[in-house]
């Protein structure tokens, strides 16, 4: 099937044969059953960069069978990433829902198949990627049913029922204390996933990271502002992501972005 939907020039340039390359490989063998193939995150709402995963959701009408999940898994390994061994490419990431999983809705979410290359040393010591919770699947849903590129099959908006509001707020609150655990070696990304969930809580849209760091920088004081500032000016490449001489603003900045974050936490939770 021909690969449709509007895309932004620089993803077309950028990730078209490896996405092509995708849905050739999921439309010949039909993991699960496919329901839907569609292109969220960043490559679709303008943020995407050089570095950046690109985000496949599909879903399906049933589990993917172990031959399945290993024909899937070792196409992602030829062709995704820096290790591909097929290209031109970028890396992805690809999460597999089974529509009946999260239709209706249940907290937290079934991810049926997850890839992405910071999974890849365990793959390749042959493990297959398998059935888990995963509460970022509330996030990820919400984006895609408010912007999606369908490469094929239905829209997520007729696919999957929305996420209640408190779920969503959930499930960032839930992903909290692991994202901050990878603050050291990974502070620009962590810095700007935390600015992207404090406009998650506060707004209930899902934007991309260096949109989230405009929207948030004017709202901090210093030095949290400038340090904010570094990374999102490190993720679209206009300075250099080194944080050696950076790290204790970083820790800093990330543990004053958490509070504003444990701010919006209901009493009435439980601690999770």
């Amino acid at each position: 099937m021909p690969l449709t939907g509007t895309l932004d020039a620089r993803t077309v340039i950028g990730v078209e044969p490896v996405i092509a390359r995708l849905h050739d490989h999921v439309s010949r063998t039909d993991p699960g059953g496919v329901l839907g193939v569609c292109l969220v995150g960043s490559s679709v709402v303008g943020g995407l960069r050089p570095d950046s995963d690109i985000d496949v959701l599909i879903t399906t009408r049933r589990s993917l069978a172990q031959p399945e999940r290993q024909g899937l898994l070792t196409h992602l390994l030829q062709t995704s990433g820096g290790q591909a061994t097929v290209g031109p490419t970028r890396p992805l990431e690809v999460t597999v829902v089974v529509r009946d999983d999260v239709v209706p809705w249940a907290y937290p979410p079934v991810c049926d198949f997850l890839y992405g290359e910071w999974l890849r040393d365990e793959l390749n010591t042959g493990a297959l990627p398998q059935r888990h919770t995963s509460p970022d699947l509330a996030v990820l849903i919400t984006g895609a049913r408010q912007h999606a590129t369908c490469l094929s099959g239905a829209h997520p908006r007729d696919l999957l029922a929305p996420v209640p509001t408190t779920d969503l707020h959930r499930a960032v609150h839930d992903s909290l204390a692991a994202l901050l655990d990878d603050l050291v070696g990974d502070e620009r990304n962590v810095l700007l996933t935390l600015a992207r969930m404090v406009v998650t809580l506060e707004t209930d849209q899902i934007v991309p990271k260096d949109r989230a760091a405009e929207l948030v920088e004017p709202t901090l004081k210093e030095p949290y502002r400038s340090t904010l500032s570094v990374a999102r000016l490190a993720y679209t490449g206009h300075v250099p992501d080194d944080w050696t001489r950076r790290r204790r603003e970083a820790r800093t900045t990330a543990d004053h972005l958490a509070d504003r974050i444990h701010a919006h936490r209901p009493a009435t939770w439980r601690a999770t």
